[in-house]
């Protein structure tokens, strides 16, 4: 009895804790499920791409700011996105004063980043992406690059075009060629970062081995390592780039000529998914505004100064205009008329997500690999388009926006003109006794050439051509040896052209060898002299 007693005590022993641990198992996978409903992170790496990891982070979003005359017992459903100080991402400042988010039917929440100094605003480029990933802030404003590197999201719009608020600045640099070696600052994981890349790809510098990346956690910090020698070159934007002047920085390259960077609006699965009326609703909304901000400048730069926090926006209610055109001189802001444009041929915009891609990838990151054609939706900037009401009758501070445009360039002149960089491929196959280039040649210009080209404004490219001049002596004529190299650099721009670049943009010229390789029987002296070499020339940085 005694014996059977110890045994059914065990026995209860055992199952009482195997009720524990399947209890709490449950209770676990609960508080998870409920965490992961409330935006709550867990300890854990948190991944908005699926075969990227993130660092653990605080998924605690901060408090949205919403209007002054915010009542959330109306009934009225909120609308939350988060934003950088930019001149061009103010629209959400001047949405909310104007009252346009309710006249749409919601109430528009801002979580302004870095505002005033507020440690709760300072949101790390990677919970940006991961707050929108988990569908807890319903867009977020960015560039397209940061989408092609995270893919948080869905890209329902085109902000803008930078065009000259993007910067590289330098010293004792004057071509891009020239920062081999050289110590680059950058705010990590920012478009400054991606500007940089992408410049070194033009010269076909590996950002892993010819450069020294110092990554800094501000362009404020990065532009400081800069002017204390700590760094040669320095990306970043304005107005904080300005300040690399104070240790001799001068412009090396900006947005203005390289028309790299693209903000856009990024919209949340989770909202597209279950609220895609109040998604249109808020894409409606923006064109609205957008539409009173062209057409009254002035009260909309009012409205953006009334916002307050004036110190974060340097819009000032007693210069607010002035402010505010400052700060779109160097953005072309795109309108429902260009977001139509670019939204009816997906072509170029899934281009610059691909390009993106093999940038950020060249650099040592991890890229995911879904289909970059699934991060664009156009249908919200269709159904706006077919609203006359949100047509906006006038032009934006700077109407340069050209995503999908050709680029008008005739009217530029080359006599301020300077090197930029020296392209590194020069070698191109030419079908035998011919100017005509074979199929691995046009390969190499669509790669080393064409993206450069297709997303730049006031460059020009000097295309310098080379030809062996065979001996024995007597066989050719000098003029007959020029008048075959500059067949083929015309041959060069030509196949350029019928990409789409505008012929004017090209300065075509001719080279003889060296004089002592001039009729030569030598074939290695022959295949040197064999070559077109390509120079981006820039008509003012």
């Amino acid at each position: 009895m005694q014996k059977l007693n110890k045994t059914r005590i065990a026995f209860i022993v055992i199952v009482g804790l195997a009720l524990l641990i399947v209890g709490g198992a449950l209770a676990f996978n609960f508080v998870k499920k409920l965490a992961a409903q409330s935006g709550t992170s867990m300890p854990s790496g948190v991944s908005s791409t699926g075969n990227q990891s993130t660092p653990v982070m605080n998924l605690d979003a901060p408090d949205p700011i919403f209007s002054s005359t915010y009542n959330a017992e109306d009934g009225l459903p909120t609308y939350i996105c988060g934003a950088d100080a930019f001149g061009s991402y103010f629209t959400l400042q001047q949405m909310q004063i104007s009252g346009k988010d309710v006249e749409h039917g919601f109430h528009l929440g801002i979580v302004p980043f870095y505002l005033d100094e507020d440690p709760a605003y300072a949101v790390s480029e990677e919970q940006r992406t991961a707050l929108l990933g988990t569908g807890q802030w319903d867009c977020l404003l960015t560039t397209l690059d940061s989408v092609a590197l995270t893919s948080p999201g869905v890209i329902t719009a085109i902000v803008d075009e930078s065009a000259g608020a993007d910067q590289l600045w330098a010293r004792g640099i004057n071509t891009i060629n020239d920062l081999k070696g050289a110590r680059i600052a950058f705010s990590r994981g920012s478009v400054g970062e991606y500007f940089t890349y992408y410049t070194l790809s033009i010269a076909r510098l590996n950002p892993r081995f010819d450069v020294t990346l110092l990554p800094k956690d501000s362009v404020a910090e990065a532009v400081e390592a800069f002017n204390n020698g700590e760094a040669d070159a320095v990306s970043g934007w304005e107005p904080d780039i300005y300040d690399a002047e104070e240790s001799g920085g001068v412009p090396l390259l900006s947005s203005q000529q390289m028309r790299i960077v693209i903000d856009v609006m990024v919209t949340s699965r989770q909202s597209m998914a279950a609220e895609a009326d109040l998604v249109q609703n808020f894409h409606n909304a923006w064109f609205d505004t957008l539409k009173d901000q062209v057409e009254d400048f002035d009260e909309a730069a009012k409205q953006i100064a009334k916002w307050g926090h004036n110190d974060w926006s340097f819009v000032y209610p007693e210069s607010a205009s002035e402010d505010l055109e400052l700060w779109l001189e160097s953005v072309a802001q795109a309108d429902l008329s260009d977001n139509t444009t670019v939204m009816r041929d997906l072509e170029p915009i899934i281009n610059r997500l691909q390009i993106a891609r093999r940038v950020w990838a060249a650099s040592g990151l991890d890229v995911p690999k879904d289909d970059v054609s699934d991060l664009v939706d156009p249908s919200y900037i269709s159904r706006a388009a077919a609203q006359a009401s949100l047509q906006a009758h006038g032009n934006p501070i700077n109407d340069t926006f050209s995503f999908s445009t050709e680029l008008a360039v005739s009217s530029l002149g080359t006599a301020d003109a300077q090197t930029l960089v020296v392209l590194p491929c020069r070698r191109f196959a030419f079908l035998p006794e011919s100017t005509e280039l074979t199929l691995e040649s046009r390969r190499i210009l669509d790669e080393c050439v064409m993206p450069t080209l297709s997303q730049s404004v006031g460059l020009f490219l000097q295309v310098e051509g080379s030809s062996a001049w065979p001996g024995p002596p007597g066989t050719y004529t000098q003029e007959e040896i020029l008048e075959f190299a500059e067949a083929r650099a015309q041959s060069v721009v030509d196949y350029l052209v019928s990409q789409g670049i505008d012929s004017a943009r090209f300065i075509i010229t001719g080279t003889l060898p060296p004089e002592d390789h001039w009729e030569t029987e030598d074939a290695e002296l022959q295949s040197e002299d064999r070559y077109v070499e390509m120079t981006l020339i820039t008509v003012g940085r």
